[in-house]
């Protein structure tokens, strides 16, 4: 009962994250053509962006390699340019860094919901039958995507805080790293990082939603999600692919962003501290020392309390959601 009801959780917290990116995607794609963001235009532009990443898995798992490719070549070239230029004309009086009490909580407060932002390295192992010499290539791919991650992660962290006060990136949220930008590349750096991220978030969607729907494939071959998840239809991709699309778009509509962001890093805590409690029990057939397993286990009980205290002070409509998912599944 346990094992299904987290697989079943694991699936949702794919279709809450794919409707994070779709509203992620509205947020810079709308300001990118003029078009103001409210709530109806982010629900129809995150709608129609699901659409057409589901008509390109629809293809099939080759069909996604390529485009991820191509998708992320651009994005990372995008994103260096702002990075090289942005530390040219870095101000160094907006990164120092501040120990007031209320700086520490909100750090922490931060740390907790960037915890889904590493979520996407799970998804590698889920095209693991997909990759020649899994047992070697797959421990290869997650170290090596964490490393540069980090390394990107914190030079354009740099180089968007070194840009403008923080003030006015929070008053940009939708698309904070397209409003950094201008001060060092005018107009025109407004437009390319709005193009770069737009293309960061669809690489993410993408993604999220070929690893959704093989989940949900899974689950129903195993009896634990009903057989039209596993039955195929057109181009025969499995049914699951678009039930998990239409899932995702229905949450973009009624969420906003930062509530789907919150729901989704608690739910992907939840089922990564029952990863730790399962290595622990496993640990002498599939290795792993004991000590750091709890360890980990500790520090995710810590993020785990500290998310939900941050629902419940601060997007109360996400702790409610977070719980509806929990005892849903």
């Amino acid at each position: 009962m346990a094992t299904g009801s987290l697989a079943i959780l694991m699936w949702l917290s794919y279709v809450v994250s794919i409707a994070l990116f779709a509203d992620g995607f509205a947020g810079y794609f709308l300001p990118l053509i003029g078009i103001n963001s409210t709530f109806l235009s982010t629900g129809i532009a995150g709608v129609a962006f699901l659409a057409f990443f589901t008509l390109v898995n629809t293809f099939g798992g080759r069909a996604v390699g390529r485009s991820e490719v191509f998708i992320v070549l651009v994005k990372l070239a995008i994103l260096w340019i702002f990075i090289i230029l942005g530390m040219i004309g870095l101000n160094r009086n907006y990164i120092a860094p501040s120990t007031t009490p209320a700086a520490l909580n909100g750090t922490l407060s931060a740390a907790v919901v960037f915890f889904l932002s590493y979520m996407g390295f799970g998804l590698i192992t889920n095209a693991s039958e997909n990759i020649d010499n899994a047992k070697k290539n797959v421990p290869r791919a997650i170290f090596i995507s964490i490393g540069v991650v980090m390394v990107v992660y914190v030079l354009v962290s740099l180089a968007a805080i070194g840009s403008l006060p923080v003030p006015q990136l929070i008053q940009a949220a939708e698309n904070a790293l397209a409003v950094a930008a201008r001060p060092f590349l005018g107009s025109f750096g407004f437009i390319l990082i709005s193009i770069g991220a737009v293309f960061s978030i669809s690489s993410a969607l993408n993604a999220t939603l070929f690893g959704g729907a093989n989940i949900a494939y899974s689950l129903a071959k195993n009896g634990q999600l009903p057989k039209l998840f596993e039955r195929k239809s057109w181009r025969q991709s499995p049914e699951g692919l678009y039930i998990t699309a239409a899932l995702s778009m229905a949450l973009a509509f009624l969420f906003n962003i930062s509530s789907i962001a919150a729901i989704t890093s608690a739910i992907f805590t939840i089922i990564y501290i029952f990863v730790l409690i399962s290595h622990y029990r496993l640990a002498h057939v599939v290795g792993g020392k004991r000590p750091l397993i709890v360890a980990n286990a500790v520090v995710m009980l810590g993020v785990l309390a500290a998310l939900l205290n941050y629902q419940w002070r601060t997007e109360r409509v996400a702790f409610w959601g977070t719980l509806i998912a929990l005892f849903g599944a």
